[in-house]
């Protein structure tokens, strides 16, 4: 992720497998996949915080898409990271809802765990697709009181080429060097 006139970034790109192509990704991190909520929150509300967002996101050669992406609070309903942190969680509990409901097709969500203290990340799969899908995301405070999201989407068979707990660490010791847009 690259700031506004610096050349830090929130992923080491060069632990990354290797990069095909590098997008935006300041309106939220990828791995969202079918959760409709948590979508609408990160592209509509999240990503209008006084301070704006900045990220990017990364396809990688075996076509998963990688990225990260800084929140900063103080827009609407969100003052901090932890009311940021709760949208998160209703918003995930919405879609795990309707997927019960059969709203999604075949779909699920799972907590994902081995994250640092007070962070919250979901794994989302989509067996309707085809191929499958398989998205993880998840959000943490960083010391400054910004909120760190990273993601992970994979298609196809096998696993994901990145882990999104060594993702959020990495995004979260690199926080610091990266500035919010203005």
């Amino acid at each position: 992720m690259t700031a506004c006139g610096t050349n830090s970034t929130l992923l080491d790109t060069d632990a990354l497998p290797k990069v095909e192509e590098t997008a935006d990704g300041t309106r939220g991190a990828p791995g969202i996949g079918w959760c409709d909520a948590l979508g609408y929150l990160e592209t509509a509300k999240l990503s209008t915080a006084e301070d704006g967002t900045t990220g990017d996101q990364y396809v990688l050669e075996n076509g998963d898409v990688v990225g990260a992406t800084v929140f900063v609070p103080g827009g609407g309903n969100y003052p901090d990271a932890g009311s940021m942190l709760t949208a998160i969680k209703e918003a995930v509990d919405e879609c795990t809802a309707d997927a019960a409901k059969g709203e999604y097709g075949e779909a699920t969500s799972e907590p994902i765990s081995g994250l640092p203290d007070g962070a919250v990340g979901f794994k989302f799969t989509s067996t309707s697709s085809n191929p499958v899908e398989v998205g993880s995301t998840a959000f943490a405070e960083a010391d400054d009181g910004r909120l760190v999201g990273v993601g992970v989407t994979h298609s196809g068979n096998g696993e994901a080429s990145v882990d999104v707990a060594d993702l959020l660490t990495t995004a979260l010791d690199r926080v610091a060097e990266v500035d919010s847009k203005s």
